[in-house]
């Protein structure tokens, strides 16, 4: 109960944050902001409005925040451990992130400003609750919330 209560939390001080940012400086919206991802809707596509913008970076509910830093952004593959064992691996191609395999799910660029979260069949890997992304845009981030259901 009290996890629950933490991930309602969490999800509603991120909503609070990116809807007060957005009217104040007028980000670039996210459609939808919020995606529920489930073995029976494994997958699911985000758009940003107005343009194609880097992801900066993402929390994982529970976790520390991860940066997408140049680094990353420079080679073609790139693992880096999470807390909790788990790996993400990144997939640049011409310094511009195409994709995140989190083992669990992925998230890929499909087209300018347009993107695929899947989730992956593999049960072996304990699945976080949400995934918050943050794209850089003028003025600020715009997030997207990922919910993982089982």
């Amino acid at each position: 109960m009290n996890t629950t209560k933490y991930l309602l939390l969490c999800i509603a001080i991120i909503l609070m944050f990116s809807c007060s940012n957005e009217e104040r400086n007028r980000l670039p919206s996210i459609t939808p902001s919020h995606i529920d991802l489930s073995p029976e809707h494994p997958e699911a596509y985000f758009q940003i409005a107005c343009g194609d913008y880097n992801m900066s970076g993402f929390i994982i509910v529970g976790q520390e925040e991860y940066r997408i830093t140049k680094g990353i952004m420079s080679k073609e593959v790139t693992v880096v451990e999470l807390s909790g064992g788990s790996k993400a691996t990144f997939h640049c191609r011409n310094r511009i992130l195409v994709k995140i395999d989190f083992g669990f799910m992925t998230i890929s660029k499909i087209q300018r400003g347009k993107y695929k979260v899947q989730l992956n069949k593999n049960i072996d890997i304990r699945q976080p609750i949400a995934i918050s992304f943050g794209f850089s845009v003028p003025g600020g981030i715009s997030t997207v919330v990922v919910t993982l259901k089982q």
